[in-house]
């Protein structure tokens, strides 16, 4: 297959960041619980969106998003992302005036209207050809790549196949630092206040006596007096909130320390054990990747979890039912790769935001998932484009495997994991 001849990497970037303003348009145009998804959607983060849609409707719940591109337009490429033989991959990113508000039972319960840095894995697959001509590989039906992703319109088979990219893998959204004038114009008010407050009281026989006595040019003088003590309350105050400022900026900065040892970490350790199977493995398109399968999870309602396709384990414990939005924190920790019997296992900790509805209560916090997933270490590359026809080992219908692992013809387990990551174990801390 012919490879698409790519831009160099300044334009690429430049690409990027088109394409991330295209996304956060889209998905101001596509809410959670609408029937469309962003057309920029991979297939994973494309399902995860609908079945939170249905969360939502099952809780009478409602999240409405909108995110404003600020003015003027600051965006850029927050660092050089891997890229290989066959994908580039880059994490543009574009300041946004986000307003959320969450509902339930009609009322808004939580709202956010904030600054917020917008992030997107934008990956793109080198060698893929959407609209090049293609034979179905069981019927031999003249087709495109582009349509036989929705399954063969002449027999209806069913396969594995990659995304058409370019794709918004993933995104996710972090706070950003308020415009600095802003944050000091709260105490700049306070320290005018209180100094002009304290020269009053402080003075209020003299200042008493002598309007008593001077009359209206005692008042002025009065009143001159008190705004030159309001102009170095406010001096004073701008300082003090420099210094808080300052302060809070190096707390977070020292606590921020390990995360960002985690992250590096990360970003050392999943390729060096990787790349051992697979000499293109990516690591950020799997952390994007990893995000899209934990919100699948979670999504999947408790009765419908032994048919998930992506998880194969254990009843899971914790009450995932709640969770009716998450975001990703950008904070990943490997805790163990191992290979065991032919398959690779990874154990991660994922750091989210989680947004609950109990009760038609919401509420929200910080929670760690802990996940184990699990491949053939003899999986097959993805070169290119990968089609692979789904056949049931049973009764040998075809069906769409990366939703459901039973056959809804026979009933018969089928399990993706000898060709991409499923969940072995999940837990939350």
């Amino acid at each position: 297959m012919q490879k698409f001849p790519y831009p160099q990497p300044g334009a690429m970037d430049e690409l990027a960041k088109k394409l991330n303003n295209q996304f956060i348009t889209q998905l101001n145009a596509s809410p959670v619980d609408s029937e469309d998804a962003p057309k920029l959607c991979a297939a994973d983060l494309k399902y995860s969106r609908m079945l939170q849609g249905k969360r939502l409707k099952a809780k009478g719940a409602a999240i409405q998003v909108a995110y404003e591109p600020d003015e003027p337009l600051v965006s850029g490429v927050s660092w050089k992302m891997d890229h290989d033989a066959r994908y580039i991959t880059r994490l543009p990113f574009t300041y946004v005036n986000t307003k959320r508000n969450y509902s339930a039972g009609g009322s808004v319960k939580k709202s956010i209207d904030r600054k917020e840095i917008f992030y997107s894995y934008i990956v793109w697959n080198r060698e893929q050809q959407p609209d090049a001509p293609y034979s179905c590989p069981n019927c031999g039906g003249a087709t495109t790549i582009g349509r036989l992703t929705e399954g063969c319109q002449f027999c209806g088979t069913r396969f594995l196949v990659s995304d058409l990219y370019p794709k918004a893998v993933n995104y996710y959204t972090l706070p950003a630092a308020q415009n600095l004038l802003k944050r000091l114009r709260p105490f700049a008010i306070v320290g005018a206040m209180a100094m002009a407050t304290f020269g009053m009281v402080y003075n209020f026989r003299d200042i008493s006596s002598g309007i008593a006595a001077g009359g209206i040019l005692s008042l002025i003088g009065w009143l001159f007096y008190a705004a030159i003590a309001a102009a170095v309350g406010a001096f004073l105050g701008y300082v003090v909130g420099v210094f808080s400022i300052f302060f809070e900026v190096m707390v977070r900065a020292i606590a921020s320390i390990p995360d960002i040892i985690k992250y590096g970490t990360a970003k050392r350790r999943l390729p060096n054990f990787m790349r051992r199977y697979s000499p293109d493995f990516s690591s950020d398109r799997f952390v994007g990747k990893l995000i899209s399968i934990l919100n699948i999870i979670v999504y999947t309602e408790k009765e419908d979890i032994h048919n998930c396709a992506l998880y194969c384990g254990k009843p899971i414990e914790d009450n995932l039912a709640d969770i009716i939005d998450m975001s990703y924190n950008g904070i990943i920790d490997v805790r163990k790769c191992e290979e065991k019997n032919g398959y690779l296992y990874l154990t991660l900790d994922m750091d989210m935001n989680v947004v609950s509805c109990t009760d038609g209560k919401i509420g929200s916090g910080n929670k760690i998932f802990r996940m184990t997933v699990c491949r053939s270490a003899s999986a097959p590359e993805d070169y290119g484009f990968n089609v692979k026809a789904i056949q049931c080992h049973s009764c040998g219908g075809s069906f769409d495997a990366t939703k459901e692992k039973h056959c809804p013809f026979c009933s018969n387990e089928y399990s993706i994991r000898d060709y991409d990551w499923i969940v072995t174990e999940l837990s939350v801390k």
